[in-house]
């Protein structure tokens, strides 16, 4: 604290003599100078506090509020010609991808609210106006995390929301042998949802594990005529004329936010284990989610991805499905 030498008014205090041996001019004198010194001081304090605020931290930093966004969009557009194609595959067609990352972070104290955003589009166009989008899912997570003091982990509630945008068709061969259209999954037809509340690990400001000790697994067919058009009575764990079921175990989600590992390269990851209480003994019983990244960054704003993901679900199919697309492309980020 900072103090102001207080200077002495004479000219004040040789007026208020005046007749000191009057009562009422007695008192009015010790009130004058009380004024006087309380305004003084309060002056004082007040410059204290000003030379205070500029030399030192602000205290309680608790009370602050923490704000960080992060934001990656890459696309990229392909055109392919065939002369005398081999096959009826190799027809002459338009191929556009992007897929953007937003990440948030909100940090109160020992309170943070994180949220996570994926999603990725690919469609590609033939020259006689078939369209088919090869790429098309979405996955939300938001959680609230509270820090135990000197415990080094949180308390953690966590949603993560999981499906589609679009309508998906593949094709079959009808009984004139002829390639007909229809439609395989739409918008929720299947999403996923999972709710958890558990633990949460945050080593450093990019890598987060986040355990769901109490987790709830609804999975949703919110389109009917999928069963129809795939002509099949259960699909997704779920029978016809089922809308969802839920599932209740053990959920374990891994977050790695881009950084660099090496020059101009960089690493992201999301990573989602789910386990239903019926096969926690049971390792081919437990789900998982896996997209892995990494990027290579050159000439500013053009960069080389290779994306994998990996879908394990025995109530789909028993086998591993992994999908692992290279790209080269356009980005604007406010993190690399």
């Amino acid at each position: 604290m900072c103090f102001r030498p207080i200077t002495q008014m004479h000219g004040c205090i040789r007026n208020l003599n005046v007749n000191s041996g009057s009562g009422y001019l007695k008192f009015r004198r010790i009130a004058v100078r009380y004024m006087i010194l309380l305004f003084t001081v309060l002056t004082a304090e007040s410059s204290g506090q000003q030379a205070d605020s500029c030399s030192e931290p602000v205290p309680n930093s608790a009370r602050r509020i923490t704000i960080l966004t992060e934001l990656d969009f890459f696309t990229t557009f392909t055109g392919v010609n065939y002369l005398n194609g081999r096959t009826d595959t190799e027809r002459n067609n338009l191929y556009l991808y992007y897929n953007i990352t937003m990440s948030n972070k909100v940090k109160a104290g020992n309170l943070s609210i994180n949220s996570h955003y994926f999603n990725e589009f690919g469609l590609r166009d033939y020259r006689d106006s078939i369209q088919v989008v090869s790429e098309d899912q979405y996955t939300m997570k938001n959680s609230a995390a509270f820090r135990i003091p000197g415990a080094g982990i949180s308390l953690n509630a966590a949603f993560v929301y999981k499906s589609q945008y679009f309508r998906h068709f593949e094709f079959r061969l009808d009984s004139n042998g002829k390639s007909e259209k229809y439609l395989y999954t739409s918008y929720l037809s299947p999403g996923y949802r999972n709710a958890s509340v558990g633990l949460r690990i945050e080593p450093t400001a990019y890598f987060a594990v986040e355990l769901g000790i109490v987790n709830g697994r609804k999975t949703k067919i919110r389109n009917q005529q999928i069963f129809e058009t795939r002509q099949a009575s259960k699909l997704y764990g779920l029978s016809k004329g089922t809308n969802s079921i839920t599932e209740y175990g053990l959920n374990l989600i891994v977050t790695i936010q881009p950084h660099e590992i090496l020059k101009n390269l960089y690493w992201e990851n999301f990573t989602q284990i789910n386990a239903a209480h019926t096969s926690l003994t049971r390792i081919s019983g437990y789900k998982l989610d896996i997209n892995n990244a990494f990027h290579y960054r050159f000439l500013r704003f053009f960069r080389l991805s290779l994306r994998t993901f990996c879908l394990y679900d025995s109530v789909i199919s028993p086998k591993v499905t992994l999908a692992t697309n290279l790209s080269l492309g356009f980005y604007l980020s406010n993190t690399f």
